[in-house]
């Protein structure tokens, strides 16, 4: 009984909400359409024209925090907004560029990793987890792009904090 009141109502409440006979039909909008309906696609900026919104250490702060673990995937991403990073960082922070793995700190492989864990000349996994708890590693030292957990990022060629960490002893060799 309601339903059938709320279908006979419809068109009188809608010809007074819009006015008598201009009755305007327009598309639903859905959710993927709602929030971005009135936003520029990312895909249209023109690269070129993109500013240095941000010095290179900021943006590159903002990339990394984004967790990026590919270029390609940094550059499908769209942000729109303030955060949005350009998509030709290297040509934009040309003089500060290194590589688009420092730009968004993605992690070494593991054995570039591990030599760079030995020069930090640490031997507990309690002072590297440290390391990265306190923030004591600059984001320029190429150890910001260690992980936290090595062991759990390198499973399968993880040997332990000792191999890790320390630097390979001499291997005595007999001599006659």
């Amino acid at each position: 009984m309601k339903l059938i009141l709320a279908i006979l109502l419809l068109p009188s409440i809608s010809s007074f909400l819009v006015g008598n006979n201009n009755l305007r039909i327009t598309p639903p909008v859905s959710s993927s359409n709602l929030f971005f309906a009135d936003m520029p696609s990312c895909k249209t900026t023109n690269e070129k024209t993109m500013k240095k919104l941000f010095p290179f250490k900021e943006a590159r702060r903002i990339a990394r925090g984004h967790g990026f673990t590919t270029k390609e995937e940094f550059l499908e991403y769209c942000c729109p907004g303030a955060y949005q990073l350009p998509k030709n960082a290297d040509q934009v922070w040309a003089e500060e560029w290194t590589s688009w793995e420092d730009f968004l700190g993605i992690c070494h492989d593991f054995q570039t990793g591990r030599t760079i864990a030995r020069t930090l000349n640490i031997t507990s996994s309690e002072e590297y987890l440290a390391l990265f708890k306190e923030k004591k590693l600059n984001d320029d030292d190429s150890a910001s792009r260690l992980p936290y957990r090595p062991d759990l990022k390198y499973k399968e060629e993880w040997k332990g904090w000792n191999d890790w960490l320390c630097k390979p002893k001499a291997i005595p060799y007999d001599v006659e």
